[in-house]
């Protein structure tokens, strides 16, 4: 879920350039003449929103308040790979331009934990009549203590495709 973050790291870390690139399923084709084309991974980021919200006694940050939290999208450059190769070029510039409009669904886990299943704690999506989509989510979701936490968003594009990245929020 956080390959993202590591990937980042490892550019701060080494000094070097890295592109994740997903290895097409048609490179098994025993016929095959050309090779098939490598595409990039989807990229996706996002920030905490921090709110300030009362809490109860149990719950309480510098000066008597605690905070709620919300994630909102930052970016999304959609991948590729899944896109039938006569509409490739047509779309690449597109989704480029606006890679929001190609996100039919996306949900998050406020307190996800590595090996444990992703709960989903808020979530928003296009419908046929409604093809509007939020980019900042309206959880307002307040931790149980302050703390350093672990959100995980993940984001279902119109091909059906999933990305999945983590953000670290502190309250």
């Amino acid at each position: 879920m956080d390959l993202h973050l590591l990937v980042n790291a490892l550019v701060q870390e080494l000094g070097v350039k890295l592109k994740l690139v997903q290895i097409p399923r048609e490179i098994m084709e025993k016929n095959r003449k050309a090779p098939p084309p490598f595409l990039e991974v989807a990229v996706l980021a996002a920030e905490p929103v921090y709110r300030s919200a009362p809490l109860s006694s149990s719950v309480r940050g510098a000066g008597g308040e605690g905070r709620s939290v919300d994630i909102k999208l930052t970016q999304f450059l959609l991948s590729l790979a899944e896109v039938p190769t006569k509409e490739l070029e047509a779309i690449r510039e597109r989704a480029i331009k606006s890679g929001f409009d190609f996100i039919d669904f996306w949900a998050i886990d406020f307190n996800w934990q590595a090996g444990k299943p992703f709960t989903h704690d808020w979530q928003d999506f296009r419908t046929r009549k409604n093809r509007s989509l939020k980019t900042i989510s309206d959880a307002g979701y307040t931790y149980p203590a302050p703390g350093k936490y672990t959100a995980c968003v993940k984001v279902v594009d119109t091909f059906g495709c999933d990305t999945s990245i983590t953000v670290e929020v502190e309250v």
